[in-house]
Order: structure tokens, then sequence, then C-alpha cells
């Protein structure tokens, strides 16, 4: 069997309102898998994926991602990971090559990857114009740029 990427153990998570949105949330995803995230409204989707990224605390339960548990390795585990939301946040006054540039500096990754990213998701030709003149799929293109940094 794969090592497990993703796994987390009786999650629950309760806004300050006292509105519980998990309940003794258990998962499992082996390395090489892919899976989808489904539900309707309110289910805990994204709250689900902002405790597993760190973005929220974990209230009760644990997370492990690539085999480390996240409260006690969360530096190492944030390097490996990259994620998209759905409205990316972008530098609008700046051009798609010096956004990914922002992020290289940031990540510490060599200054080639940025060719190589844009060039992955077809960006090449409009690198150097503002992202505020990126259309939505465009943005999100870029956004996918940098999580791939």
């Amino acid at each position: 069997m794969n090592p497990l990427i993703i796994e987390t153990k009786n999650l629950d998570f309760s806004f300050a309102s006292g509105q519980k949105i998990l309940q003794d949330l258990s998962l499992a995803v082996p390395q090489g898998s892919i899976y989808g995230f489904l539900g309707p409204n309110g289910a805990g989707k994204t709250t689900t994926i902002r405790l597993i990224l760190g973005l929220l605390k974990v209230q009760t339960g644990s997370i492990q991602l690539f085999g480390k548990d996240f409260a006690k390795n969360r530096m190492e585990v944030l390097r490996r990971i990259g994620s998209l939301i759905e409205q990316p946040s972008l530098y609008l006054h700046l051009t798609g090559r010096e956004n990914l540039e922002i992020f290289r500096l940031s990540y510490q990754c060599d200054k080639k990857r940025i060719g190589e990213v844009l060039e992955l998701v077809g960006l090449q030709k409009a690198a150097n114009k503002k992202a505020k003149a990126y259309s939505l799929g465009m943005k999100q293109r870029l956004a996918i740029a940098i999580s791939l940094l």
C-alpha cells in the first residue's frame, strides 16, 4: 500500500458562534491517488481544506501530511504543498512575471523556474502584461504557476 499523503484523525471544528462544522472527521489519502472533495454548501469542505493547510487551528484531532504530524512539522510540510483557491490573490499592479518573481524569492527557488511554469500554464506571451488585464482564467493559471514554483 502507498504511504499516506493526507491523514486526518477525529477532527472536530466549531466556529466561535458554536456552529459545529466538523465532527470526528477521519480521512486517508494515499500517495498517487486522485480525490474529489464534494458536498453541499456548508458541509465543511472549505473548513477541512483550511485546517489541512494550517489556515485554521485544529481544535480536536490530528492531521498528518506526508507522514508527518503537521502541528510539529509545519514549515517542513508547508514547503511541499501548493494550493490554489478559487479567487487567486495576486499583485494586480504587477505583471505575471513580476508576481512569479516575488513568490520565487519567498520560496527560494531557481529563477529559471519562472520560464518553466509560464510555459506549463501557457502564459509565456502574457507574462509581461499587468495581472489586472488578465481574464479570470489567466489569473487562475498564474496562480497555478505560482503553486508550481
